[in-house]
């Protein structure tokens, strides 16, 4: 026992001034966050009225979800552009693909009618292929013979014209005689004897163009075949490229685009029918002897958005103005003028707009910018580009799911800015 007033080694130990230090704590030491480390990290603080402190982001959400937008929108531009740039310098072989996938599309219809009735898929391919080229053929081959056997009566007509031409010209406001004529006629002569070298390079350029223009032919009938045949198979074969998260989405967003790209070229189709159908009509009922080369002409042209029918007009009113005068050249005017308006106000609406809902502004960016990157060529594709494109995107923002969308902002939801 120990008497009162005595210490004990433990109290002795641990009284003050002992000189011995308290035994360590032996459970393990805890770190406090400190209020201030979480202020900081969390973004400044801003007082409220009650006293109370509000964590706020300095990036206004806005803003974030802009720049997130911002920098996918410039890297998907910069892969089109660079894609664009590399199909460019191989044009040769784009543009033949390109017409081909508007012909898969003008008979893939017929295709599988076709392999709906018992044929084989490479024979309906091979039948629908034949039956092209017999047609177009077959038109070409009437133009030209129409073409050689009015060809006297034409000549004849041609020279009267112009003789009718130089006569008014001699007696009528401008009194521009004979001798001016001869003039103009002679230097245009001679400029054509200055210019034979010239004219020979053109000459060479035309063949050569024309030795393109087979073989892109050749290239897009093979092409035609094999997307009618395996169309399918190529379809999966690109969808390797997708990952296979979104690969579902984007094969049944490209499946929908494609239903309205063969939606627009069958429309395209008959609207071009049915402007060559009139204006041969209209040729023949004012008594042209090249009503079917009208009407051909009219019927291929018509398929370049809004240059086609002017440049077929032009040519149909001149041809009308030098073999017939100008009174069945105004009706020819004015039937090109009435073939126009059914177009515009009865054909397009009920039949390319039930196939694709475009806006007319979206057709004409879509024709500019086409027409200024690849002239002619580029006018002809931009609208079906367009009808496929604004399908496709509309079946892939429709089938995004709120699991499978992507959030603009990557970064984690916990790190979002916090209240207090």
């Amino acid at each position: 026992m120990t008497a009162p007033g005595e210490s004990t080694p433990d109290s002795e130990s641990n009284s003050p001034g002992s000189g011995n230090k308290p035994p360590a704590a032996t459970s393990s030491p805890q770190t406090v966050a400190s209020p201030a480390a979480d202020s900081a990290a969390a973004g400044p603080t801003v007082a409220r009225a009650d006293g109370s402190a509000d964590h706020r982001d300095p990036v206004p959400s806005g803003l974030r979800a802009a720049a997130g937008w911002s920098w996918r929108i410039l890297v998907i531009g910069a892969l089109v552009y660079m894609v664009a740039k590399v199909l460019a310098t191989i044009s040769d072989v784009t543009i033949p693909i390109a017409v081909a996938l508007m012909l898969t599309a003008a008979l893939w219809s017929l295709a599988h009618w076709f392999i709906r009735h018992g044929l084989h898929r490479g024979l309906s391919a091979a039948l629908c292929l034949l039956l092209l080229v017999i047609v177009v053929g077959g038109l070409f081959t009437l133009v030209g013979a129409q073409i050689a056997s009015q060809w006297g009566e034409l000549s004849n007509q041609t020279m009267a014209s112009f003789a009718q031409l130089t006569h008014w010209l001699d007696t009528g406001p401008l009194h521009i005689g004979s001798d001016q004529l001869n003039n103009l006629v002679n230097q245009g002569e001679a400029w054509a004897k200055a210019s034979q070298g010239r004219i020979a390079g053109w000459a060479a350029a035309a063949g050569t163009g024309v030795g393109h223009f087979v073989a892109g032919l050749l290239i897009a009938l093979f092409a035609t075949f094999f997307f009618l045949y395996e169309g399918s198979y190529f379809g999966e074969t690109l969808s390797h490229l997708v990952p296979r998260s979104g690969r579902s989405r984007i094969l049944d967003a490209a499946k929908r685009g494609w239903v309205a790209l063969v939606a627009y070229v069958r429309a395209a189709v008959i609207v071009a029918f049915v402007d060559g159908l009139g204006a041969g009509i209209g040729a023949a009922l004012i008594g042209s002897s090249v009503a079917v080369a009208i009407g051909a002409l009219t019927f291929v042209l018509a398929f370049v958005p809004i240059a086609g029918a002017l440049i077929a007009g032009v040519v149909a009113v001149a041809v009308v103005l030098v073999t017939l005068g100008w009174v069945k050249a105004i009706i020819m005017l004015i039937v090109f003028v009435a073939v126009m308006e059914i177009e515009g106000h009865v054909l397009q609406p009920f039949l390319l707009g039930k196939a694709v809902s475009i806006h007319p502004l979206a057709v004409l960016l879509g024709i500019a910018i086409g027409a200024s990157q690849a002239g002619i060529v580029g006018a002809l594709f931009a609208i079906p580009l367009v009808a496929f494109g604004f399908a496709f995107a509309k079946a892939l923002s429709s089938s995004a799911s709120p699991e499978e969308a992507v959030p603009v902002d990557d970064e984690p939801r916990g790190s979002r800015a916090r209240t207090a």
